[in-house]
């Protein structure tokens, strides 16, 4: 189906050793009732295993464009996004996550609210999958995670009713499932210098956040399934440390110092007490040491 609006949409996938997931991402987008205009891929296998011929086959039955770059000196799911940006001819930008699988009226209905809502400079879909989180849970996310740290997703998701048609706002979005107003790179592009990994969302959220104010927005007709695959992702052991790095590192980029670091102090305590309840779930003092770890190599670590 063509779009009976001016707007243009490109579909950027960087992937990495997970073919068949990006299998099954793909048939879900060429299934889409409204067709992207343009398809990247961003592949960063070791082998080239994704077989560039099954795709091609589809986007010419279909008409898609196709771009699909296989490389392997790209690092990291960043730099992956951010090689996708000069290639990108289109108003907007989806970027999409390689174990995502999207309903068929997914892209439509993203267009369909930015068209009615010009303000909305991101946006996210709502993932249908999203694992419950307990009331106990979700208040100790809030109470963790304020000040420059601030991050509404998980309640504003819980307050969505899965048939609603209106827009909810959010202060941060899920990279792995957002879509931008392709201007925005003129003057924000992605961090490649500071290795950003599971906080690269938010690190970019809180810059373009600055220039843009109450422009982020869930649309909860926009539907997809998430499925988190275990393939090319850090082990729980590694992303205890990592965790700990990239949050004072943010906190180092983006932080009011204002607050004098209170709200760094209160999240670096609840990752010790997480890091404690997995020692003593699996056995390991390795995840206490990593928590040390993490804190001597973040605050020493320079913000490039």
């Amino acid at each position: 189906m063509l779009s009976k609006f001016s707007m243009t949409f490109s579909i950027v996938i960087p992937t990495k050793n997970r073919p068949e997931q990006l299998k099954n991402l793909f048939e879900s987008i060429i299934s889409q009732k409204r067709l992207p205009d343009q398809i990247i891929i961003i592949d960063q296998s070791e082998k080239n295993k994704v077989e560039k011929s099954n795709f091609l086959e589809s986007t010419i039955k279909t008409k898609l464009r196709l771009n699909y770059i296989h490389d392997v000196k790209i690092e990291g799911l960043v730099e992956a996004k951010h090689s996708a940006i000069p290639i990108n001819d289109c108003d907007y930008i989806t970027f999409l996550d390689d174990d995502i699988v999207l309903e068929p009226n997914y892209l439509y209905e993203i267009e369909k609210a930015l068209h009615r809502s010009p303000n909305m400079i991101g946006v996210n879909g709502l993932i249908k999958n999203h694992p419950k989180v307990t009331f106990f849970k979700g208040l100790l996310f809030k109470i963790t995670h304020f000040g420059n740290f601030k991050d509404d997703r998980i309640s504003v998701i819980k307050s969505i009713k899965m048939d609603s048609n209106t827009p909810k706002k959010v202060n941060v979005l899920s990279g792995g499932l957002s879509t931008w107003r392709k201007d925005i790179f003129n003057t924000t592009s992605f961090d490649t210098k500071n290795k950003f990994h599971a906080y690269e969302d938010k690190e970019f959220s809180m810059r373009v956040k600055k220039k843009f104010p109450e422009s982020f927005y869930i649309i909860p007709r926009a539907k997809l399934s998430h499925y988190h695959s275990k393939l090319n992702r850090q082990n729980l052991l590694d992303r205890s440390k990592n965790d700990v790095i990239e949050i004072i590192m943010l906190f180092k980029k983006n932080g009011n110092y204002n607050s004098l670091g209170f709200d760094l102090f209160i999240l670096l305590f609840a990752l010790l007490i997480k890091s404690l309840i997995l020692s003593f779930k699996y056995m390991r003092v390795d995840f206490i040491l990593n928590y040390i770890r993490g804190n001597i190599q973040g605050f020493k670590k320079q913000i490039k």
